[in-house]
């Protein structure tokens, strides 16, 4: 596992989004949680503000939301990590969506932490996560052991807390 880290932690002070951590004073962003076979792995798209500064993935306020829909219905074995650990910013500093291009410089890294983490299920928090594993899901629904919820930001936005749709997306993935 910390081959693994290592590597990705190289590969990033390489890549030109590293600049972003420097002028910040931030933090690349690896993971929270258990990386020792977890039974959900969340993966979401890349480091916001927060996490850029507190150098952990959703710990801001979608982090909050996630964190609330495990509460919910008891999951506690967990792991986090975003398809980026670098947060993408605008030229006058506002984030960004993270290009096709730095999606897939970081994805070597990233799936053989992901196979190394071996988790039983992956949830795709939001679209650019589903992109990122290449499947085409509706919200809560699941393709083997891979399943999709809209990002807790999207709740976020729109003035919900998402608890029933990520209930059901659990549910159905027993």
């Amino acid at each position: 596992m910390f081959k693994e880290l290592q590597e990705l932690e190289d590969a990033a002070k390489k890549h030109e989004l590293y600049n972003n951590v420097i002028s910040t004073k931030g933090n690349i962003v690896f993971y929270r949680g258990n990386l020792k076979n977890p039974e959900y792995l969340f993966i979401g798209e890349a480091p916001g503000q927060t996490e850029n500064r507190e150098g952990k993935p959703f710990v801001g306020r979608s982090g909050k939301v996630l964190d609330n829909w495990m509460a919910s219905i008891g999951i506690n074995n967990f792991v986090v990590i975003n398809t980026v650990p670098i947060i993408p910013l605008k030229p006058e500093g506002g984030i960004r969506k993270p290009t096709k291009l730095e999606i897939d410089y970081f994805r070597p890294y990233v799936d053989r932490l992901i196979k190394v983490i071996n988790p039983s299920k992956v949830i795709c928090l939001g679209k650019s996560a589903l992109e990122y594993v290449g499947l085409n899901l509706k919200n809560t629904t699941w393709k083997d052991n891979i399943g999709f919820i809209y990002h807790p930001a999207f709740y976020l936005r729109r003035g919900m807390n998402g608890i029933d749709d990520f209930k059901k997306l659990v549910a159905f993935s027993s």
